[in-house]
C-alpha cells in the first residue's frame, strides 16, 4: 500500500479495491493511526511485562497470557486492515 500526503488528505492505493485511489481526510487517518498506535503499544508493553515475569519466574500461565495477547494484537491489526479496504475511515 502506499500513502501520500496531499494537502490535507492522504492517498491511500490499495491493490483489492474496486476504485484504487480513495481519499482519506488527514484528520481521520490521524485519528485512526493514534488509536491503532494505543492499542497496539497497549497489548506490547503487557507481552513485555509478561516476558519480563517469565525471566524470574517461570509460570505457564504467563505463556498462555503471551499467546491470547499476541491473538488479539493480530485481531485489532486485520480489522484496522479491513477497515481501511472497505473505506470504512471515509464514513
Amino acid at each position: 500500500m502506499e500513502e501520500n500526503l496531499v494537502g490535507r488528505e492522504v492517498l491511500v492505493n490499495t491493490r483489492d479495491s474496486v476504485d484504487p485511489l480513495k481519499m482519506i481526510p488527514q484528520d481521520v487517518a490521524s485519528e485512526f493511526i493514534h488509536k491503532l498506535s494505543h492499542d497496539v503499544i497497549g497489548v506490547l508493553q503487557n507481552i513485555m511485562g509478561y516476558t519480563t515475569l517469565l525471566n524470574e519466574e517461570f509460570d505457564k500461565s504467563y505463556l498462555e497470557a503471551i499467546g491470547g495477547l499476541t491473538k488479539k494484537l493480530s485481531a485489532r491489526m486485520t480489522i484496522a486492515v479491513s477497515d481501511i479496504d472497505s473505506g470504512e475511515l471515509n464514513k
